[in-house]
């Protein structure tokens, strides 16, 4: 009865470890996080769609900034 429990719990703990990847609006809503994710995955301390999702974000963000400075709204 305990083995199980303790086996248990270990699964309990590894499924929370496997949660979904942030989407591309939450990190074009939280730039800087974006920006820190993707230093991570440069870095090979994080993979995974996560590492895609914060790249498109930083891109899309940064390309609307540079579309605004073009139009010369600032």
């Amino acid at each position: 009865m305990r083995h199980s429990a303790i086996l248990l719990l270990g699964l309990s703990l590894a499924a929370c470890g496997q949660s979904e990847p942030r989407s591309t609006q939450y990190f074009e809503a939280n730039i800087d996080e974006a920006r820190k994710v993707v230093a991570d995955c440069r870095a090979g301390s994080t993979r995974g769609d996560e590492c895609t999702n914060a790249d498109v974000a930083v891109q899309t963000v940064e390309g609307r900034e540079r579309f605004k400075r073009f139009l010369g709204k600032d």
